[in-house]
């Protein structure tokens, strides 16, 4: 994760008689890697154990958590459409898996109404970009404030839900093993490099503990293996007054990150944000071109033979695409060339700075195009390349 943080009330010394108010209260120790990796201790009023029923939970959606892939696997360059999904309502309801491997996948929800469950991923790390709305995550090691360009992560198994003040559009990506800050943006003690794209100044970490009302609902929907099941409980169980540790969720704000630039175009890892096991997370944001005289600054079209490639265009002109609009999604397989369009190459000669917004991710395992995104699809974009006159 990214370094030590602390809220609330903590113990003197860790594995000690702890008491609040004359109330001894209950170590829960939250840990990676069995006891190998990061963790956090949370200091709770009652152990979070006592379940009073526990059952398969059924939802309405055919999305998630199911995602089943297209029976065609038909070797082309996609664009999904995703303002054509007018599934909305809490993340449960609205939620959809678009692509998916062995590692991660990429979906999309729009919230228009506050979850009444808490909901905890027990299968991976979860990364949200909020392209517009705004609102609070609840967790039980705190509350955040989001807002649109917000980056939310919620490491794995951390029990979380949505109150959106207004219809929340968002990106989400999930990351099973090693998801968080690129092993080459930071020293060995774990501080963030001076020459990275952010600091440790960027990250917030909840800034309030969690308000929780006497008549809240107390199931939590708990996803593993891509089953959900719902714990009853007879009151909260994450009744927390403090925490320490490494282990925590965060926001970070696309608008925070500092691009790097250079006289002729570099490759899109230059724009790394995040990375996991088998693919990494890269956002284009506004910023100066290349500046060499003969610069050609729309990226060169390329073959990345042992990587895919997924983009999610947020706002602005796109430099090296027609015909995409804001919340579009295109994936590009390996195996195959993709590049700009041919008439966005040369139109980008001279150009000095660009408005560009969007999140790209790039995997090393192929991926999988599921039924939700088959209806998205732009069946034509395969052959967009042909004329300059196409679109």
């Amino acid at each position: 994760m990214i370094d030590y943080r602390k809220l609330g009330f903590v113990s003197a010394k860790q594995h000690t008689i702890c008491e609040l108010d004359g109330n001894m209260l209950i170590e829960h120790v939250i840990t990676r890697e069995g006891f190998s990796d990061h963790y956090s201790i949370l200091y709770q009023k009652r152990a979070p154990t006592h379940e009073v029923k526990t059952e398969i939970y059924k939802t309405d959606n055919p999305f998630f958590p199911n995602c089943n892939k297209l029976n065609s696997t038909e070797l082309k360059r996609r664009h999904f459409q995703t303002p054509l999904l007018k599934k909305e309502g809490n993340l449960l309801e609205a939620r959809a898996t678009l692509l998916i491997n062995d590692s991660c996948s990429v979906g999309i929800t729009n919230l228009t109404k506050n979850d009444e469950h808490f909901f905890s991923n027990a299968d991976a790390d979860e990364l949200y970009f909020i392209s517009e709305g705004e609102g609070i995550l609840q967790t039980i090691m705190g509350e955040l404030d989001y807002k649109k360009g917000d980056y939310l992560f919620i490491p794995k198994a951390i029990p979380f839900r949505f109150l959106p003040a207004m219809k929340t559009n968002m990106l989400i990506i999930e990351g099973k093993n090693k998801f968080g800050i690129p092993a080459e943006f930071k020293l060995p003690n774990g501080q963030i490099k001076l020459d990275s794209p952010y600091n440790h100044r960027d990250f917030h970490a909840p800034n309030r503990l969690l308000s929780i009302k006497d008549n809240e609902n107390f199931s939590f929907i708990i996803k593993k293996d891509n089953t959900l099941t719902r714990h009853e409980y007879t009151d909260f169980p994450y009744k927390v007054v403090g925490w320490d540790g490494w282990y925590w969720p965060f926001s970070f704000s696309v608008y925070n990150y500092q691009p790097k630039t250079s006289s002729v175009h570099l490759p899109p890892t230059v724009h790394s944000v995040f990375s996991a096991n088998k693919f990494y997370v890269m956002n284009f944001v506004p910023r100066m071109l290349d500046y060499h005289p003969k610069a050609i600054p729309c990226p060169w079209p390329h073959s990345s033979l042992d990587c895919d490639e997924v983009i999610f265009y947020v706002s602005g002109d796109f430099t090296s695409r027609k015909g995409i609009s804001n919340y579009s999604i295109s994936f590009h397989p390996s195996g195959i060339p993709h590049g700009p369009h041919p008439e966005r190459y040369e139109q980008s000669i001279g150009a000095k700075y660009t408005q560009e917004l969007a999140i790209m991710v790039d995997t090393f395992e192929p991926l999988f195009v599921t039924e939700a995104a088959g209806i998205l699809e732009d069946k034509k974009y395969h052959f967009t390349w042909d004329s300059p006159n196409h679109l």
